[in-house]
C-alpha cells in the first residue's frame, strides 16, 4: 500500500513517534509541533494513500485497520522501526487505535486527536461532511492570498472546523489548502469508512489519551464521542474552547498531550 512517512530528527536513536493526519490533509498538518517533537522523538509525519505526495492504488482496501496495518508494516519495512508511539487526527486518531489494536507489540503509546470512528451511528451519507471545504480548497488555490485577506472567504473555508478560524496563519491555511485541493484519495478513503465505527482491542498496557475540544464542529460530542465505544482504559480528555483540529487552535499543548501520553516528561 502507498504509505509515505516524512522523517524529521535530531536524533535517530531518539524513540520514534509516528503521525497520522486526517481525511483529506497531509503529513504538513503537523508542522508547528515539529520543532517542539523532535526534540524528545524522532518523528514519522505519515502521508495517507493519495494525500500529500503518496501515491493511490485503487484496487487497495482503505478501511481504518487495513491503513493501520499498513502503516505499521511501512515503518519496519522501510524504516527499521519496530517499536512506536503514535498520534493521529480525526480518521488520523481512528487510525492510530487501529495500529494500537493490530500491532500491540510495536505500539507504546496512542494519542487520538479528535479521533473518528466514535460514533453513535456508523456513517451512510454518500459524501463526507467537509466536501464543501474540499471543492472550496479546489477553487481557492488558484487565489490564496486574495481569499485569506478575505474574511468572507476565509470564513466559508474554515467555519465548519474551528470557530477560532480568524487567528489561523497563512502558513497552516495554504497548507490544508493545497493538500485538500491535491487528495486524490480523499473519496476512496471516505467510501472505507462509510458504514464503520472503531471495533477494536486496544490492550490495556498501551497508554492511551483520547482528546476532543468542547467545540468540535466536525465531530460533536452529541454525534461522535461515544466514550463506550473507546479503548476502557483511556485517558479521556475535554479542551475548553477548542475546536476539531486540535493542534491548529493549541499546538504547545497537543505536543504536551502526546508526551505526556508516551511519559516522555
Amino acid at each position: 500500500m502507498p504509505i509515505r512517512a516524512h522523517l524529521h530528527t535530531q536524533d535517530i536513536a531518539k524513540p520514534a513517534l509516528v503521525l497520522v493526519h486526517g481525511l483529506g490533509s497531509a503529513g504538513t498538518i503537523w508542522k508547528s509541533l515539529i520543532p517542539q517533537l523532535i526534540e524528545h522523538f524522532s518523528v514519522y509525519a505519515i502521508d495517507l494513500p493519495g494525500h500529500g505526495v503518496a501515491e493511490l492504488h485503487p484496487e487497495e482496501k482503505y478501511d481504518p485497520k487495513s491503513l493501520a496495518e499498513a502503516i505499521v508494516d511501512e515503518m519496519g519495512r522501510t524504516h527499521g522501526v519496530t517499536e512506536m508511539h503514535v498520534a493521529g487526527n480525526s480518521l488520523g486518531g481512528w487510525i492510530a487505535l487501529e495500529m494500537g489494536a493490530v500491532a500491540p507489540d510495536k505500539v507504546k503509546s496512542i494519542t487520538a486527536l479528535a479521533p473518528a470512528g466514535l460514533w453513535h451511528d456508523a456513517p451512510k451519507r454518500k459524501f463526507p461532511p467537509s466536501l464543501d471545504a474540499r471543492i472550496l480548497a479546489k477553487i481557492s488555490q488558484h487565489f490564496m492570498k486574495l481569499a485569506y485577506r478575505l474574511p468572507p472567504l476565509k470564513a466559508l473555508g474554515y467555519k465548519k472546523i474551528t470557530h477560532l478560524w480568524r487567528e489561523l496563519s497563512f502558513e497552516s491555511c495554504r497548507d490544508s489548502v493545497l493538500a485538500m485541493a491535491h487528495s486524490r484519495g480523499y473519496m476512496p478513503l471516505w467510501h472505507a469508512v462509510r458504514g464503520r465505527k472503531f471495533e477494536s482491542e486496544v490492550p490495556p498496557h498501551i497508554n492511551t489519551s483520547i482528546v476532543f475540544g468542547d467545540y468540535d464542529l466536525t465531530l460533536p460530542e452529541e454525534i461522535a464521542q461515544e466514550k463506550a465505544i473507546a479503548p476502557a482504559h483511556s485517558n479521556w480528555i475535554v479542551v475548553d474552547n477548542c475546536a476539531h483540529v486540535i493542534m491548529w487552535n493549541y499546538p504547545d499543548l497537543t505536543v504536551d498531550f502526546i508526551k505526556r501520553t508516551a511519559r516522555a516528561i
